[in-house]
């Protein structure tokens, strides 16, 4: 396929068939309810596995109806081969982006992406198809300040980071467990609230944990190509026209 695609855009005809060349899963938001914060807040969305960034949505205040999420688009890199696209609500702090810190999550399976994407293409423009109320669940905070470990490797990569703690504590005798143990604690403890959850629900005492409800649309469109030629088309802004008489 990738050859297909290659040899297309060398003639100059890849336009013309583009489910053929590179394509993005593209999030519509919609609408957001039942939002359970006071504090303005906005979407982080990514694939897993996956290398860079999420993609960020613009900040939204809170309402105590529906909040009209403007149908923003969020276009994420997919080629198939994510087990999961994550949708997080991150509270704003209104200072640095590595210090606000999660309150919602969703995690949406690829099978469900791609029965949506089925959706949508066959309806383009009917928003009903394609398109899910997800429910976001609460995060807890531990879990939500594994956020600031991303902006922590962009100054302290992980490794050099564990490899300082566990010469500490081997210097003071004290134990610093690795990563990985770390996140086998992690996964136990993600079970066990799984099973009191269930056991919760069909005792009839569970309660709603989620932060807010979303509606969004997935679909798969044509990754943009920046033509050859066409910077020459553009006109220069007028006001740094250098050739310009003032």
């Amino acid at each position: 396929m990738n050859q297909v695609a290659s040899f297309l855009d060398r003639i100059g005809l890849l336009e013309c068939v583009p489910e053929v060349g590179p394509q993005v899963l593209r999030l519509t938001l919609i609408t957001a309810a039942h939002v359970q914060t006071r504090s303005d807040f906005y979407f982080e969305a990514w694939s897993e596995p996956g290398d860079g960034y999420p993609k960020n949505s613009r900040v939204h205040r809170p309402s105590a109806g529906a909040v009209d999420l403007g149908h923003e688009t969020l276009e994420i890199e997919w080629t198939g081969s994510a087990t999961d696209i994550v949708l997080h609500a991150v509270e704003y702090k209104g200072s640095k982006q590595s210090t606000d810190l999660p309150i919602g999550e969703v995690r949406i399976p690829s099978s469900a992406v791609e029965k949506y994407i089925v959706e949508a293409r066959k309806n383009p423009n009917d928003l009903r198809f394609g398109t899910r109320t997800l429910e976001l669940s609460a995060v807890e905070r531990h879990e939500a300040l594994r956020r600031r470990l991303r902006f922590q490797d962009a100054v302290l990569p992980g490794r050099w980071f564990t490899a300082i703690l566990s010469r500490v504590g081997a210097e003071t005798g004290l134990h610093i467990p690795s990563q990985a143990e770390l996140d086998k604690l992690r996964d136990e403890n993600k079970a066990l609230r799984g099973e009191n959850s269930a056991l919760k629900s069909v005792q009839g005492g569970g309660k709603r944990t989620s932060m807010l409800d979303i509606a969004v649309r997935f679909e798969l469109v044509p990754k943009h190509h920046d033509l050859l030629g066409l910077r020459g088309l553009i006109r220069q802004a007028s006001f740094q026209d250098l050739h310009q008489e003032f």
